[in-house]
């Protein structure tokens, strides 16, 4: 795997960056400060890569450009995704990114949807490699048209069925 520079991809987007989520816990050492405000019931403390993802996130919207995610659950929602859906994506959405929910109960169809990957302007895909801690080790970039072509009619395919993620909190309320 090559070093990627994930954020640059995400700038240089034309038009729409579709990004799906899979995994129920991510070990992310710079959310820590977050999780553990979260799991006291504070604020969550300022955060210089977050405040930095969102503005990316500001900008790309604000030039009629999309973020999309499509994040996959299972009910009851693991700790770290009622973290996610409480704290890091009121802040996304708010930012512009539009944010939707597939609940594999629901849609069992989707059952075989286990990596988590971006597509930029479908062209190129960037799949997020894992290892069995949840800790991201790297990504793995492809531009082959067929690749390419599988997975934008996979995300299409969840897309399709995902609901806006406050929809699917007001849901499981």
């Amino acid at each position: 795997m090559s070093s990627i520079d994930i954020l640059a991809l995400y700038r240089g987007v034309a038009q729409r960056a579709l990004r799906l989520e899979t995994r129920r816990r991510y070990a992310v050492s710079w959310e820590d400060e977050q999780l553990a405000a979260w799991r006291r019931g504070d604020p969550a403390p300022s955060n210089s890569r977050i405040d930095a993802s969102d503005a990316t996130i500001r900008e790309i919207a604000e030039s009629g450009r999309r973020i999309v995610r499509v994040r996959f659950v299972e009910v009851p929602l693991t700790e770290y995704e009622r973290y996610e859906f409480e704290v890091g994506y009121p802040d996304n959405s708010a930012a512009g990114e539009e944010i939707r929910v597939v609940d594999r109960a629901v849609h069992p169809e989707l059952d075989h949807v286990c990596d988590d990957f971006v597509l930029f302007d479908e062209a190129a895909v960037v799949w997020y490699r894992y290892d069995s801690g949840d800790h991201l080790t790297g990504y793995e970039y492809a531009d082959e048209p067929e690749v390419v072509h599988d997975c934008l009619a996979l995300a299409e395919q969840a897309l399709a069925v995902a609901v806006p993620y406050a929809e699917f909190l007001a849901s499981i309320r």
